[in-house]
């Protein structure tokens, strides 16, 4: 079975993304481009998850628990978690290794929590777009200890991306699964046997990709996707 997914989406918890981009408000907008399963991947936090879940149930479109980690030499990596207690445990670990540094709203944006239905909570602290104290090895340890699946973020972008922040991609059998940013160049070996996957990285609304990219599942659900990703990591 073939669903349409984006699996690497902001929310207003993240400070470079707009503020109008609620748990709501983004799982909306994936109805209404056609998406089955989403993830939400905002930078070093989870706290986002449970409302966009809640609103995931009401419009139909399945939502996968999820982060997007720095490490400290500043490589992104997406964590995906079958299950929302252990995606907010890893949350919480994360938060623990981010340097003690307050976030300026005026200067980096706002870091809104959301609850019951796009409600204000509250505000994160500490600045979320700080890299952790965590190494790549430590973060897939983290995100493993946490029965979670890690693939690197946008590989061949910028200082964020694998290649970019160690200087090159590891070789297989590491990270079978990446994510890619398709219009950049990519070097031949940092994919080659690897399955790659395409996401908006979408920080406004408009940004959420539309039905570019689809995954063959047993089950057009969360479950389906998180088990299909996780069969890619043992090929």
């Amino acid at each position: 079975m073939k669903v349409y997914c984006d699996l690497h989406i902001h929310t207003c918890l993240s400070p470079c993304a707009d503020d109008d981009v609620t748990p709501w408000n983004a799982v909306g907008m994936c109805k209404i481009k056609g998406l089955d399963v989403i993830a939400i991947t905002d930078h070093n936090s989870a706290l986002n998850v449970r409302d966009a879940m809640a609103a995931g149930n009401e419009y139909g479109v399945a939502v996968i628990a999820g982060m997007e980690i720095t490490s400290k030499e500043e490589a992104h990596i997406l964590a995906y978690f079958e299950q929302l207690n252990d995606a907010l445990a890893a949350s919480d670990d994360v938060y623990a290794h981010l340097a003690d540094v307050k976030n300026n709203p005026q200067l980096f944006g706002n870091q809104l929590i959301m609850q019951n239905g796009d409600e204000f909570a509250g505000v994160v602290d500490k600045l979320l777009i700080t890299s952790t104290d965590l190494s790549v090895d430590e973060v897939c340890e983290l995100i493993a200890r946490h029965h979670g699946i890690a693939v690197p973020a946008h590989i061949n972008r910028g200082g964020n991306g694998m290649i970019g922040a160690l200087g090159l991609m590891p070789f297989l059998p590491e990270y079978p699964v990446v994510e890619i940013v398709k219009h950049l160049p990519c070097p031949d070996y940092a994919i080659k046997g690897r399955f790659l996957l395409q996401s908006s990285d979408a920080h406004r609304l408009e940004d959420i990709q539309e039905q570019v990219f689809a995954l063959e599942v047993d089950e057009p659900t969360a479950k389906g996707v998180f088990d299909a990703l996780k069969a890619k990591m043992n090929v």
